[in-house]
C-alpha cells in the first residue's frame, strides 16, 4: 500500500508542475524581467499568510519553528533554496521552456540525497538509486535533443542548461535545510510560511539593491498576467505538501519524487498551453523516463 507521505509527496509534485506551467504561460503574455519571481513569491505567502490561522487551529506544537537552530535552517531553505533556487530556474524556464527546464531541475535529488546521507543519516536504497539513474538518463535524452538542433540554438541551450543546473543544486540544498528546520517538531505550515517568508523579503531586498524594484513594480502595475498569481497559488501548495511529506517519509525520497514533476508539467503544459510546449520524441521520452524512474519509489518494499 503506498504511504501518506508518499502521496503526500506526489500531490506536492503534481501542484510545483502546474505551478510551472502556468509560470511559462505568464512569462508568454508579460515578458516579466524577473522572470515571474516577485508576484510568484507575493502570491505563495499571501495564501500560506491566509493558511495559518487551520495550521494553529490543528497543530498543537509551536506553529512557527521556534529553536534557534530550527528558525535558522527554514530562513536558509527560504533563502538559498526557494529564493536563490526559483530565481535560477525560472529564469531557465524562461529560456528552455517548462517542461526542458523542469527536467533539468530534476537533478536536484542528487544533491538532496548526497547531503541527506551525509548529514541526516538518510538510507540510500536501491530504489532511489534507480531513480536517481532515471534522472540522469533524461538529462541525456536532453543532450542529445540538443546536439540534433541546429547549431544557432545550441549556445541558448546550454545557457539556460548551466543555469538549470545551477538551480537543481540549490533547491537541493534548500531541500536539506527543510527537513533540519522540522526537526523541533513546528508544524509544516510554520516551517512553509517561514520559508516562503524569508524568500519574500530576500527577492525584494535583492531587487532593490540591485536598482530593479522600482521597475519591476512599475511593469507589474501594467502587465500583471493572472497566470503568475495562479502559479504563486499553486507553488504555495507545493512548497506546505513538501514540508509534509518531509516529517511522514526521508526527504530524500521525497525529492526524489519530486523528479517526477516533469512528467505532469509536460501532460499538464501539452494540454492547455500546446503552442508553447512544443514535444520532440527526446523531451517526452526524457519526461516518460523521470515518471517511469519515480514510480518505483510509490510502493514501499
Amino acid at each position: 500500500m503506498t504511504s501518506p507521505g508518499l502521496l503526500t509527496a506526489i500531490a506536492s509534485a503534481i501542484a510545483y508542475a502546474l505551478s510551472y506551467v502556468c509560470l511559462r504561460k505568464g512569462q508568454a503574455d508579460s515578458s516579466p524581467p524577473d522572470s515571474g519571481l516577485l508576484p510568484v513569491l507575493t502570491t505563495s505567502l499571501m495564501v500560506l499568510l491566509a493558511l495559518v490561522p487551520a495550521g494553529l487551529a490543528s497543530h498543537r506544537a509551536p506553529l512557527v519553528p521556534v529553536r534557534g537552530r530550527s528558525l535558522a535552517f527554514a530562513c536558509l531553505s527560504g533563502v538559498v533554496g526557494t529564493f536563490l533556487g526559483r530565481r535560477l530556474l525560472y529564469l531557465a524556464v524562461q529560456r528552455l521552456g517548462a517542461v526542458r527546464g523542469v527536467v533539468l531541475k530534476g537533478l536536484s535529488p542528487v544533491a538532496t540525497v548526497i547531503l541527506a546521507y551525509a548529514f541526516l543519516g538518510d538510507p540510500v536504497s536501491w530504489r532511489i538509486t534507480a531513480s536517481l539513474a532515471g534522472v540522469l538518463g533524461a538529462i541525456v535524452l536532453l543532450a542529445l535533443e540538443n546536439r540534433a538542433r541546429p547549431t544557432r540554438d545550441r549556445a541558448v541551450f546550454s545557457s539556460g542548461a548551466l543555469i538549470g543546473i545551477s538551480a537543481a543544486g540549490l533547491q537541493g540544498v534548500g531541500h536539506v535545510f527543510r527537513r533540519i528546520s522540522l526537526a523541533s517538531g513546528a508544524s509544516p505550515m510554520g516551517s512553509a510560511f517561514v520559508d516562503v517568508t524569508v524568500a519574500t523579503l530576500a527577492c525584494v531586498a535583492s531587487f532593490a539593491v540591485e536598482g530593479k524594484l522600482g521597475p519591476l513594480l512599475r511593469h507589474y502595475r501594467k502587465h500583471l498576467s493572472p497566470w503568475l498569481l495562479a502559479a504563486g497559488a499553486a507553488s504555495a501548495a507545493g512548497v506546505l505538501l513538501f514540508f509534509v511529506s518531509a516529517t511522514l517519509i526521508p526527504v530524500s525520497t521525497v525529492a526524489t519524487l519530486a523528479a517526477s514533476e516533469p512528467v505532469f508539467v509536460a501532460l499538464i503544459s501539452w494540454i492547455l498551453v500546446p503552442h508553447l510546449e512544443r514535444p520532440s520524441l527526446y523531451s517526452a521520452s526524457a519526461a516518460c523516463l523521470v515518471g517511469f524512474a519515480t514510480m518505483i519509489l510509490s510502493h514501499t518494499p
